[in-house]
């Protein structure tokens, strides 16, 4: 179960690595954002079923899964909210 685990974060950790790749190759800040989105999506997604791997259905668990919960709600808010400043200072060419 634990090499199970560990695969599940190093994905994480790859997700992470792979979207700072992204985030230096890509040219314009719109397409910047959906790097962003992906490794909110991705990362936070693994974590949490990392978590409920190692411990169950328990506490810590059931709390972290609302903490990413939450992180991704807020997180698209602010993509939201960000891109729509950028596509309204720059135009359709950000």
């Amino acid at each position: 179960m634990s090499v199970v685990i560990g695969v599940l974060l190093s994905l994480a950790v790859a997700a992470t690595w792979l979207s700072a790749l992204a985030l230096w190759r890509l040219p314009r800040a719109l397409d910047r954002f959906h790097a962003l989105a992906f490794l909110n999506v991705t990362a936070s997604g693994l974590v949490t079923v990392a978590a409920f791997l190692a411990d169950g259905i328990s506490g810590r668990s059931l709390k972290i899964l609302l903490m990413m919960v939450v992180y991704l709600s807020w997180a698209a808010v602010l993509s939201h909210v960000s891109g729509r400043a950028v596509l309204m200072r720059e135009g359709r060419s950000a």
